[in-house]
């Protein structure tokens, strides 16, 4: 990764025209993408060219299609998205190649879209990782339990994001079950909560009554954690109720962190989407002007099971506990707030 950054980088000198580019998350109303619009503007300022950030106000596949197609027409220079539903956004993406306009996606993939370029977290991995830290906590805080009892909370139930980190965990836990002896079972299906605090807040509150033998909570995303303190606390089942629940979610917000530091929140998976919103600038803006097939040269590429080639970046992870919570504070809220 190092390198090709390095590339990326001394290519801004190269050229002076000013370009237009569009970054289009899942929506406007999740403090989550606030630090991908702040990688954005950081490599717009350092490229010297128009970035804009637009999505719908919630999250809307059918409309976040839309908006893409207006700056399509526009005739922007690249774009980035952040699909709400992979298969719904296929057309406009094949409506942007048709025109010439590269586009890549970042924290939530269409792969067989025939975008050039996915940068973000490798969810299944990702996941994966949430599961190891579970098995964990599992035998820090119940080591003498047999059986535990488990809900997942997730956004869409469509996004190829979050359903790789399900699946993730999912196999993280078996593992740990065969390992272990341990039965681990989960309550329902994944509850959805479309990308919406107050449903995911909602959804906390009601599955924990309605489950008093839970044992703890997987949560793909970090919906719920956007809330208040006391408010998520209070939908766990109070302070007791919170603190002996094992309970691992994505992102490293401050409120996140907050919730880990009062002991309500045992474990948070950090992604890292201040790199996805910069990367993904850089990454169109060389392809603009280098074109795509000498950028893509620069960057890394795996190779699939049926023998194609396809480039994805991994922006990696952070695992975050109340052992090194404090660490994370300052970067987190600049890159979280700054606006």
């Amino acid at each position: 990764m190092k390198r090709f950054l390095v590339v990326l980088v001394l290519l801004v000198s190269l050229f002076a025209f000013s370009e237009t580019f569009l970054l289009s998350p899942k929506s406007m109303n999740n403090p989550y993408w606030f630090a991908v619009e702040n990688g954005m503007k950081d490599a717009a300022e350092a490229l010297g060219v128009e970035a804009i950030f637009d999505a719908p106000i919630e999250a809307d596949a059918a409309e976040q299609a839309q908006k893409i197609q207006t700056y399509i027409i526009r005739g922007v220079d690249g774009i980035g998205i952040s699909p709400n539903n992979p298969e719904a956004i296929k057309f406009v993406i094949q409506q942007a190649l048709n025109r010439d306009i590269p586009v890549v996606t970042f924290d939530s993939d269409s792969p067989d879209s025939g975008r050039y370029v996915y940068l973000g977290t490798n969810n299944y991995n990702a996941g994966y990782a949430a599961g190891e830290l579970m098995g964990q906590l599992i035998d820090q805080y119940k080591p003498d339990k047999t059986t535990l009892n488990f809900a997942i909370l997730t956004g869409g139930l469509a996004a190829v994001n979050l359903n790789e980190r399900i699946a993730g965990f999912k196999d993280a836990m078996e593992e740990y079950s065969q390992k272990t002896g341990k039965e681990i079972v989960y309550v329902a299906d994944p509850f959805p909560c479309n990308d919406d605090t107050a449903v995911a807040v909602q959804v906390l509150t009601d599955v924990t009554r309605r489950y008093p033998n839970l044992d703890g909570w997987f949560t793909s995303g970090g919906w719920h954690l956007f809330a208040p303190v006391d408010t998520v606390i209070k939908a766990l089942g109070g302070v007791e109720k919170a603190e002996s629940l094992l309970t691992i979610g994505f992102d490293t917000l401050p409120p996140e962190l907050e919730l880990v530091k009062a002991g309500a929140w045992k474990g948070l998976v950090g992604q890292r989407p201040y790199d996805m919103g910069y990367l993904s600038l850089a990454v169109l803006y060389n392809m603009s002007k280098l074109g795509v097939d000498k950028t893509l040269q620069l960057l890394p590429k795996v190779t699939n099971e049926d023998g194609s080639v396809d480039y994805i970046i991994d922006t990696g992870v952070d695992i975050v506990t109340s052992e090194n919570v404090d660490e994370f504070f300052e970067f987190a809220t600049e890159v979280y707030t700054k606006r």
